[in-house]
């Protein structure tokens, strides 16, 4: 079978970012750069989070689904293909919601059993 799965990130959804981030930082978390204060990357060695606001996400989904992400951290897997994985997903997961592309990346929230995902798949690249 081939490698679908490409590397996972821990997501965090927030009313507001600025104390986590600061706390990644105090740890020696260095900031990556997404181009919206919304939603911040953080990497220390070959470990990385993600941060995001509760506002950032609503652009993507709708209030209900963020709600259901809302104050936890789910793995964002970014995939070789959303709809691959949305096939081999199907018999054990639904698709909560899938996002337009934005930014060059096409997203769906995914529920396995109350095991939130977040498949991301960059849109015309190869990786």
């Amino acid at each position: 079978m081939e490698e679908l799965a490409r590397r996972v990130t821990p997501l965090t959804v927030l009313p507001d970012i600025s104390e986590a981030v600061e706390m990644y930082l105090a740890l020696g978390f260095e900031p990556v750069d997404s181009g919206d204060a919304g939603c911040v990357g953080l990497r220390a060695g070959h470990s990385y989070q993600l941060l995001a606001t509760k506002a950032f996400m609503e652009r993507q989904f709708s209030p209900w689904t963020v709600a259901v992400l809302l104050n936890r951290t789910t793995p964002y897997i970014y995939v070789a293909s959303l709809d691959e994985a949305k096939s081999r997903l199907s018999p054990l997961a639904a698709i909560v919601e899938q996002s337009p592309v934005r930014d060059g990346v096409r997203e769906a929230v995914i529920d396995a059993d109350g095991q939130y995902l977040l498949l991301a798949e960059k849109v015309g690249v190869e990786e």
